[in-house]
């Protein structure tokens, strides 16, 4: 029933979906593509952030320019470059009402492919499956059913609409790139650990990872409601925690609270490059209220260590790089240990990808 290019083509969207996990949530991260086997035209969406369009609008948005390109209707691909500059809350409406006017037989011979089945009801966007339905594409390949009960049906409402519907491509990949979504779901919290090192370990020397790297990190800031780290890191290291990196559609305009885990009374005033309104001093782990929001933990293995039982998912950042004397890191960072499996913690690598140079690791406890 799937064909090779299918799958690479499902595979290719997950990857490109995991390249904005988490920056979406509540909302799941999903991935959609538009295959016109006419024409060769491969187009790919994302649904980035909440409140904006889902992944199958920017992906029929991205292949109409394609077609508007191909046939030289440079007037209506004027008109869509011009919708996608609109503030992200006005973007899916008016993207899903041109789709609608303008395109509504372009993509008759198309293939789509959504990594999660369309959603099928209103909220702060147009469903999906009435976009889908009207365009009406050949085929919709669907990796993974909808379990929303208020967002289900998408599925048998194309059916219903004579569009062929196939599911279950790549299905495990998919159900990997919806976990800090259920997760959040489930249980009204996510909470990931978030750690950059080198290649030999170290995570304690400066600045280690690329810019694009910290773009992504302060992107999952601007989106997130609090920032742990130790009370070594807050005084040691003087953070800032804030989002100046961010990039569109996020911004800096969202600052979230820091927490800082320590058995001392610190004085947060030694650090000035964050707002006292800001910082809250936790003495405790249950003083963290970790039970509600999306919570980012920065630090390195004691705080790992500490905050396990409680982390739901590990994001490492590696950089291909190491210092001149990190045998003495190494050796430190082991001082204390019988044999290399005193301690061990076993985790379950989900995804790998990468931000520029540095290898970006999602994981969970195996």
């Amino acid at each position: 029933m799937y064909s090779v290019l299918d799958r690479t083509i499902m595979e290719r969207l997950i990857d490109y979906a995991w390249e904005y996990q988490t920056l979406c949530l509540p909302n799941p991260s999903v991935g959609a593509a538009v295959f016109s086997p006419k024409y060769q035209i491969l187009s790919f969406g994302i649904h980035k952030k909440a409140g904006g369009p889902h992944a199958e609008v920017y992906a029929f948005a991205n292949a109409a320019k394609e077609f508007f390109t191909l046939k030289k209707e440079y007037s209506l691909l004027q008109e869509l470059d011009s919708l996608l500059t609109l503030p992200l809350e006005s973007q899916s409406l008016a993207l899903h009402k041109f789709l609608c006017t303008h395109t509504k037989h372009l993509f008759s011979d198309c293939r789509v492919y959504v990594s999660l089945e369309p959603c099928n009801h209103s909220g702060k966007t147009p469903p999906c499956a009435n976009l889908l339905e009207i365009l009406h594409p050949e085929y919709v390949f669907i990796a993974c059913r909808e379990t929303n009960k208020q967002a289900q049906g998408g599925g048998s409402r194309l059916q219903q609409a004579d569009i062929k519907v196939c599911y279950g491509l790549c299905e495990d990949r998919a159900k990997a790139l919806l976990l800090p979504f259920l997760c959040y779901k489930q249980n009204g919290a996510f909470r990931l650990f978030k750690l950059a090192m080198r290649l030999d370990g170290d995570y304690l020397s400066g600045r280690i990872t690329h810019f694009d790297t910290q773009i992504f990190t302060h992107n999952q800031r601007s989106v997130s409601d609090c920032i742990i780290v130790s009370g070594r890191t807050f005084l040691h290291d003087l953070p800032k925690l804030d989002c100046r990196f961010a990039t569109s559609p996020f911004d800096n305009s969202h600052l979230p609270q820091v927490k800082i885990l320590t058995r001392e009374n610190i004085d947060t005033a030694l650090n000035p490059n964050i707002t006292p309104s800001r910082i809250r001093v936790c003495h405790g782990i249950e003083e963290l209220a970790l039970d509600s929001g999306f919570s980012i933990i920065e630090g390195g293995l004691p705080l790992l260590q500490s905050l396990l039982p409680q982390i739901d998912m590990l994001l490492l950042h590696i950089a291909p790089n190491f210092l001149p004397d990190s045998k003495k890191f190494i050796n430190k960072r082991f001082a204390g240990f019988d044999s290399l499996t005193d301690g061990m913690h076993d985790f379950r690598i989900l995804h790998t990808h990468k931000h520029s140079v540095d290898m970006s690791v999602w994981l969970i406890r195996a």
